[in-house]
């Protein structure tokens, strides 16, 4: 049993700083759908400050803001860059907040874009927000829908000379739900010879950015891809789709995978912090290619925090080399609070485990 969302959310109002810290860097790598995030992280700022209650605040592209919270966080991120340096921590939290708001979906933004350009005027912190982009994607998702000629547009050789790309487009489709025929017809692009990069472009980065359930085999066989850029993004997708389907594709691949293939099913599964997921972490051990899959497979063991199975924990945190323990090492203090869960002595052996190795 992993560490839960709901469990990392609580912790965000930790009264330990690390603690606060780390909970957020697990939620906004994994994708997270869990929607008090983003309330939790206003109560840590109301409580501790702005700049005191993350001081390594991530970006949060990956997390999605609720809709009836974007007029809070535009309003916050005004307050919290008002007559600030753009290297004052709560400035550069203002501008990954909005910068989070920028890429997500158009009806959250929509009755707030006037007030964005306002604020991207104040400050520089806000060089990544492109409101012109926000007000395409606005504008597009509001018209006809007889107008996005996708699949047509698929079919091509050449992409279309469109302002944005096609990729605003394609992301109106599918908030109508009109997009199904568009992306099966570009995702079959993985199995040609000649993949037009517009077409697998524009699919990807709908896949970065939503949930796109029923694709899932498509993203577990591009994590194999010999492009990278084409693998890189099956890995951000699949890990997107976070559900156990996709704990049995890789587990049915993983075998078959390249090295590279299995490096980044490894950073899927790490990711996810499903219930199954420490299982499957330990059964994909003897298939692993060389010593850097291993130690791969040990680290995301580790950081599902599965006390549940504390010997197999213990021992991945015993057999992982230097380097990436010291990566890992701030996400470690997490095991103190899971750790009131265990017996008084599972509790003080492990904690004095994890007090040795680091």
């Amino acid at each position: 049993m992993s560490v839960t969302d709901n469990q990392c959310v609580q912790w965000l109002e930790h009264e330990q700083t690390p603690i606060r810290t780390a909970a957020l860097e697990l939620l906004s790598g994994s994708f997270s759908t869990n929607s008090r995030w983003c309330e939790a992280i206003f109560h840590a700022w109301d409580r501790f400050g702005p700049t005191e209650a993350f001081p390594e605040f991530p970006l949060l592209t990956h997390l999605e803001i609720p809709i009836d919270r974007t007029g809070e966080a535009i309003m916050r991120a005004a307050k919290m860059v008002d007559g600030k340096p753009i290297i004052d921590r709560g400035c550069r939290s203002a501008g990954k907040l909005i910068e989070a708001i920028s890429v997500s979906s158009p009806n959250h933004f929509i009755d707030h874009l006037d007030r964005i350009a306002e604020l991207k005027a104040t400050s520089k912190i806000f060089f990544r927000v492109d409101v012109e982009r926000m007000k395409h994607r606005a504008e597009l998702l509001e018209r006809d829908p007889a107008y996005e000629p996708l699949t047509v547009w698929f079919q091509k050789e050449t992409a279309p000379d469109l302002p944005y790309g096609i990729y605003p487009h394609l992301e109106a489709g599918y908030l109508r739900g009109q997009a199904d025929e568009a992306l099966r017809l570009g995702f079959e692009q993985l199995n040609s010879e000649n993949p037009k990069a517009f077409v697998l472009e524009a699919c990807f980065e709908l896949a970065s950015r939503y949930r796109l359930l029923g694709y899932e085999a498509w993203f577990a066989d591009g994590l194999n891809n010999e492009n990278t850029a084409i693998a890189d993004a099956s890995a951000i997708a699949l890990s997107r789709c976070r559900n156990d389907l996709v704990l049995s594709l890789i587990a049915d691949r993983f075998a078959g995978y390249s090295k590279s293939g299995q490096l980044r099913s490894i950073d899927v599964l790490r990711r996810s912090r499903l219930p199954k997921t420490p299982e499957l972490l330990r059964f994909l051990k003897p298939h692993a290619q060389g010593t850097s899959v291993r130690n791969a497979l040990c680290v995301a063991e580790i950081l599902q925090f599965d006390f549940v199975g504390l010997e197999d924990w213990l021992e991945a945190l015993m057999v992982i080399d230097d380097p990436s323990l010291a990566r890992i090492r701030p996400l470690l203090c997490l095991a103190g609070p899971l750790s009131l869960e265990l017996p008084e002595s599972d509790r003080a052996r492990a904690l004095h485990l994890v007090r040795t190795r680091i």
